[in-house]
């Protein structure tokens, strides 16, 4: 049973070796190719100018048609070399793109309210539909109801541009109690995944050409295990990406929505105040009294004894 040697994972700059390895390689078979064939239509062409004028002019298009093919076979290293110049001016012009894209700020909103109603549930299922409206979504919802009332938990997610149609329905549907908004700006994050998922689509395109032009196994499985790890990478940092993106097109509202407060009982006054406040008053001075005196028991009773000790022994002195 033979055991598979573990293949290292190749680096980027193993992999650029291995490409213009595989790409010299293939330049110096054309060009081999093209010195042959040159050599097969000059013998022809000598041969054909000894028959004569006549088919001298037959020998010459079949000289044409040799060139045709020759120019044939230069097109091959020329259209990759076309291909990878044609790459660089378009990666180029991509980083021009990056550099305008560098002046657009991206910009996460979060907010959280506290919202006070009459209605917690009629005032949650208005904003929820208010929310669609505005081609944004409910992404949580929790109630739960006490004595005091229903309190309403939601979390919706509505477009950035849509913050301050937000707050103002808020304030539409019950008394605003509390509102915080915060912003974060997210540029050199995206413009960072942005550039490194840049990188790894070029790894990854020159890793599947390599793998097309492999000449030994060895170069092929090795290639091919780069390639799976880094389209794992790639796949990562777009899924990364599409989440940065989606906070910053959507802004985040967090809201609890509760019954509104009931007004506290008004004090007592007149006798019956003063009655209730005379009460809790002797009530707290008697608890401080009793305090006192368990505190100072422990010590009357040492007191006492070291009394009755002395008393005693003045006794049997006058005895």
């Amino acid at each position: 049973m033979s055991i598979q040697p573990e293949i290292p994972e190749l680096t980027d700059e193993q992999v650029d070796r291995m490409y213009r390895r595989v790409t010299g390689r293939i330049d110096l078979d054309a060009s081999v190719v093209r010195t042959k064939r040159r050599k097969l239509v000059l013998a022809a062409a000598s041969v054909v100018a000894v028959v004569g004028l006549g088919v001298g002019a037959l020998a010459g298009g079949v000289a044409v048609l040799s060139d045709n093919s020759s120019m044939d076979m230069l097109s091959v290293p020329e259209a990759e070399e076309r291909a990878l110049t044609d790459g660089a001016v378009e990666g180029d012009a991509g980083a021009g793109t990056g550099d305008a894209v560098q002046g657009v700020r991206e910009i996460v909103t979060t907010a959280s309210a506290h919202l006070a109603t009459d209605d917690p549930e009629a005032a949650a299922d208005d904003l929820a539909r208010w929310t669609e409206d505005q081609r944004g979504r409910v992404e949580s919802r929790s109630e739960s109801s006490e004595d005091d009332g229903t309190t309403i938990d939601l979390r919706v997610r509505v477009p950035a541009g849509s913050t301050g149609d937000t707050t103002q329905r808020l304030r539409e549907l019950g008394e605003v109690s509390s509102l915080t908004i915060d912003t974060e700006d997210v540029s050199a994050q995206g413009r960072d995944l942005d550039a490194r998922i840049k990188a790894l689509e070029i790894s990854v395109a020159r890793l599947q050409d390599l793998m097309t032009k492999a000449s030994t196994t060895a170069d092929l499985l090795a290639a091919e295990q780069t390639l799976s790890q880094r389209q794992s990478d790639l796949e990562a940092l777009q899924a990364e990406r599409r989440g940065l993106s989606d906070q910053v097109a959507m802004a985040t509202y967090s809201v609890v929505i509760s019954s509104e407060d009931e007004p506290e009982a008004p004090s007592g006054s007149g006798f019956v105040g003063a009655l209730a406040s005379g009460w809790d008053a002797m009530v707290a001075v008697l608890a401080v009294a009793l305090r006192v005196v368990g505190f100072l028991l422990p010590w009357a009773a040492l007191l006492a004894v070291l009394a009755a000790a002395y008393l005693a022994g003045r006794r049997l002195l006058r005895r």
